[in-house]
């Protein structure tokens, strides 16, 4: 390559290099922000939970705000709070087991969080055997599978420390760190390295731009502080409880996402109710002080009633799938808790 050339080249290269970062801070202020969303999540539990029944009812009602005030007018807030627990409660299982699956195989988090994560794995499991569906038990286990795989064949032995023989190896490209120290120390051992043994590495425009350096000082030194300083990088990044805690309510709230734009939640159970004068219906009646609202089931127009009103009510069995029987379900049948509405 001619010397016009390479001094393009050089320019061009020097021109794409990105200004340096302080990376440290940065990761410190992405593990506070976890560490903040985590606490605040937990603290703020009626804001949520006020938050998701009006989603639900609003889902629910189709947009119909008259259908959804008659509604929230008969139930109370403690009520509806609990019907949406109960109607997530498989949800936030999944949640849970999922983001404390990696434990059970990665290393890097001590043993008492692994055995505590794997217990309440074990836990979490038996629960959703007897109130999942079967294929959802298959799906979790393939998932625990997946996970065991891409942690055990993903995982990276800690980076060797670098030595002063070995540094030159990192001085050498003339490409800088992206870390603002890093950036430094890399220009040092640069300029250490041309007094060694010149000319030496070429002389980037990025090194100009942090002239004038500091006394040289050896090899090993500047080893020392560049380990360093990837540690102090890499820790707030490191495998915790709160990333861990994070990332399940992330994933919570994406499994919620989808649930509630799929099958929005009920805030009462499906009945088989006769009126007064009228043929039995499917629906929900929701009654508070002797007076409610009766909402037919899948369509139909809503109506308040009064409790004297209602001459019979009956639980609807669910109809359940093939592929929502839980393992319960197939290996021992229990009679039916309701009528089958679906003649009703």
């Amino acid at each position: 390559m001619t010397d016009p050339a390479r001094r393009q080249a050089r320019a061009t290269r020097d021109a794409a290099v990105a200004p340096a970062r302080d990376l440290a801070a940065e990761a410190q202020a992405h593990a506070a922000v976890r560490s903040t969303f985590v606490k605040h999540a937990f603290t703020r539990l009626p804001l949520v939970g006020a938050f998701v029944i009006t989603i639900n009812l609003f889902v629910q009602v189709r947009g119909d705000v008259g259908l959804a005030v008659a509604v929230a007018q008969n139930l109370t807030f403690g009520g509806l709070l609990v019907v949406v627990l109960l109607n997530l409660a498989v949800f936030i299982m999944l949640g849970v087991m999922v983001a404390a699956m990696p434990l059970v195989f990665d290393r890097d988090y001590d043993v008492w969080t692994r055995v505590i994560g794997g217990a309440v794995i074990l836990m979490l499991g038996a629960v959703l055997f007897h109130t999942a569906s079967w294929l959802l038990l298959v799906g979790l286990a393939v998932v625990f599978a997946a996970i065991g795989v891409v942690v055990l064949r993903g995982r990276r032995r800690p980076p060797t420390p670098l030595t002063a023989d070995s540094l030159p190896s990192v001085l050498l490209p003339s490409v800088p760190p992206r870390d603002v120290v890093l950036r430094s120390l890399w220009a040092e051992g640069r300029a250490l390295l041309r007094g060694f043994s010149p000319p030496g590495p070429e002389r980037t425009r990025a090194e100009a731009a942090l002239e004038p350096l500091p006394e040289p000082t050896p090899l090993a030194d500047i080893a020392q502080r560049w380990n360093e300083r990837v540690d102090a990088i890499r820790e707030p990044a490191g495998k915790s409880v709160t990333r861990l805690a994070f990332a399940a309510i992330i994933g919570f709230i994406a499994l919620f996402g989808l649930n509630i734009l799929t099958s929005p939640i009920r805030f009462a159970p499906l009945e088989l109710v006769t009126l007064k004068g009228e043929d039995p219906q499917v629906g929900f009646i929701l009654l508070q002080s002797g007076n409610g609202v009766f909402v037919p089931e899948p369509s139909g127009a809503a109506q308040f009633v009064f409790a004297s009103d209602v001459t019979s009510r009956e639980l609807c069995e669910p109809q359940r799938l093939w592929y929502e029987l839980t393992p319960l379900d197939v290996f021992w049948p229990v009679p039916p808790n309701g009528v089958d509405c679906r003649a009703g």
